[in-house]
């Protein structure tokens, strides 16, 4: 298997110690939450294309939407699928019943549950770092893009990466 976003996130995406010139210039000296690494990092390799204003939309679901609600790196990992596999509307895709819950599911039982607060006891570290949930949702997200991509032959539903 392919670990795209899984090897970024390992690699020290988002970490504002690993920034580049030009990412610490966007960033400042600030690490990147949960939902932005997943999305920000799943723009880079599975090339979404996605402008740095759409980007941003993933910032306030960091920490669970600030109150430790769903994991921000599951719902920045439900962009990409949307962003992935949505046509004009979700409505005429096959996105809920074929891609999210099953993706969901999948994490929840990896898991345990789907929210910040039972996923941040993967992450006990001081000061808190939320690199091993989002690793752990970067492996999900990488296999059910290659489990979709093998599997589909519908050009709306499979788009090639």
């Amino acid at each position: 298997m392919t670990k795209k976003l899984y090897n970024l996130i390992e690699s020290g995406f988002g970490r504002a110690i690993n920034y580049s010139d030009e990412e610490r210039e966007l960033y400042g000296n600030v690490n990147l939450n949960c939902a932005e690494r997943i999305l920000r990092g799943a723009n880079i390799v599975y090339k979404l294309g996605l402008s740095e204003e759409a980007l941003r939309v993933s910032a306030p679901f960091g920490g669970g939407m600030g109150i430790e609600s769903v994991c921000g790196a599951i719902t920045g990992a439900l962009m990409v699928l949307g962003a992935l596999y949505t046509d004009r509307a979700e409505k005429n895709t096959p996105l809920k019943d074929e891609i999210t819950v099953p993706f969901i599911k999948e994490v929840r039982r990896r898991q345990g549950g789907l929210s910040c607060t039972h996923n941040k006891k993967y992450a006990q570290t001081d000061p808190f770092d939320s690199t091993p949930v989002v690793l752990a949702i970067a492996k999900v997200l990488d296999e059910t893009i290659e489990k979709i991509e093998a599997t589909s032959s519908s050009p709306t539903f499979a788009r090639s990466l």
